[in-house]
């Protein structure tokens, strides 16, 4: 994902995602590893985490944090430390929507295979079928 919309998550939840944390205990640093068409997926989960962030934090006495997103076999993932059931199924909403949602420019889209398996919109996976593999199709 572009590195200012990443800035615009980690500024707004700064404790949620330790982009300066050792690798061994989260992926942050590498950043997320998912094109930019989710990104208003990410956003409006965050926001509708807050709430169940803040009720868990309080009862189970530990600090929530997003580990890992990315993009793998098409689907978006998203791995936290801790979670309870609200939250867990909060994030398998937003799982099913990038499901739908093309990766790369946000548009409603679905899961193409063929070397790579992406979730794309029509556009985007004829770009993908020409150029399928390639680190510029990646950057997009």
């Amino acid at each position: 994902m572009d590195k200012a919309l990443e800035q615009k998550l980690i500024e707004r939840w700064p404790n949620w995602f330790n982009t300066e944390g050792d690798v061994r205990d989260t992926a942050m640093p590498r950043g997320f590893e998912h094109g930019d068409g989710w990104f208003d997926i990410l956003w409006r989960l965050c926001v509708d985490l807050e709430p169940l962030v803040a009720e868990f934090e309080q009862a189970a006495g530990c600090q929530f944090e997003i580990l890992q997103v990315k993009e793998k076999f098409g689907e978006l993932r998203i791995h936290v430390n801790h979670a309870n059931d609200a939250i867990r199924e909060r994030i398998g909403v937003a799982k099913e929507e990038a499901y739908r949602t093309c990766e790369v420019c946000g548009q409603p889209g679905q899961r193409r295979e063929g070397g790579w398996i992406k979730t794309l919109c029509d556009e985007h996976a004829g770009a993908h079928g020409e150029h399928q593999g390639s680190p510029e199709f990646e950057q997009q």
